[in-house]
């Protein structure tokens, strides 16, 4: 199974990274650093899509980047592609 699912990164105010990815609900992460938080959501996605195609149903559709939001009243936000595979 591969798939690519664009990920959503924000620095909160208190110097903490959080992370998501749209198309995917419940796949949240939180941390210092930015690979600690790649490599989280990766690892949630992945089980995700697994549980997801275990039960035959099918993966849910990536967005496009251009219909991912550019951030929010805090600020930008990092878009980063997951591959996984």
């Amino acid at each position: 199974m591969e798939a690519c699912y664009y990920s959503l990164i924000r620095r909160t105010q208190d110097g903490q990274l959080v992370g998501w990815v749209p198309d995917l609900p419940g796949v949240t992460a939180c941390g210092v650093r930015e690979d600690e938080v790649v490599h989280q959501l990766s690892r949630d996605a992945k089980a995700l899509l697994r549980r997801i195609a275990d039960k035959g149903l099918p993966l849910p559709a990536a967005s496009p980047v251009d219909r991912l939001p550019l951030g929010d009243r805090h600020g930008l936000y990092r878009r980063l592609l997951l591959i996984l595979g």
